[in-house]
């Protein structure tokens, strides 16, 4: 029998993929991999959003902090966008090649946006068919702005409603979560990227 709250998760899927959402799929949030290797890989090699946006790290909540969070949800909405026409092959002749980074940049931001577009119509209608707790997440660093904002201390974000940390910030294992759910991730291969967002739902 469905808990409190269950009966609206359909509805949930459908908004998703009426968002843009090419994969969208329930699970118990105790499948949600939480590792903190996965943060370290923020750092060690440090990626380019380290440091550079309020939705990473270091201005985003530590791995263990969102462990507990985490664990207090039964619930949640794992949402995937494919970007089309795009591949995961590995380009680069060494570790990172910042012209490639550049260049992925640009042609993936709209598939980011339309991930984030999703994360947010799905939180927004949780929260209002009385999941008042729901919270989105995202993949990869902020695309909203081209620069973020200058004293990350003292100044606010642009678009505090719309902006979401990303799955990977808070530690979580976005592979092994993906494969816990049963759908698909395209890692060093000829298809399409896929794109992963969560929405915590309780």
């Amino acid at each position: 029998m469905k808990q409190a709250g269950t009966k609206h998760f359909d509805e949930l899927i459908d908004i998703a993929r009426e968002n843009g959402a090419t994969a969208a799929k329930i699970i118990p949030a105790k499948m949600v991999v939480i590792d903190e290797r996965v943060r370290l890989k923020c750092e060690v090699p440090r990626c380019t959003g380290y440091g550079h946006y309020l939705t990473c790290p270091p201005y985003v909540m530590p791995v263990d902090i969102f462990g507990r969070i985490l664990s207090r949800y039964t619930w949640c909405l794992l949402v995937q966008v494919e970007a089309k026409n795009i591949n995961s092959m590995d380009k680069g002749k060494c570790r990172i090649d910042h012209t490639i980074l550049r260049e992925n940049k640009d042609l993936h931001r709209p598939f980011r946006l339309k991930l984030l577009q999703v994360v947010e119509a799905v939180e927004a209608a949780a929260f209002k068919k009385g999941l008042s707790f729901a919270a989105g997440f995202s993949g990869g660093s902020c695309v909203l702005c081209d620069r973020c904002v200058n004293d990350k201390f003292s100044e606010v974000c642009k678009h505090p409603f719309h902006a979401r940390p990303p799955m990977e910030a808070v530690g979580i294992d976005v592979i092994r979560t993906v494969k816990n759910a049963g759908l698909s991730l395209h890692l060093s291969s000829g298809k399409n990227v896929i794109w992963t967002g969560l929405v915590l739902l309780n």
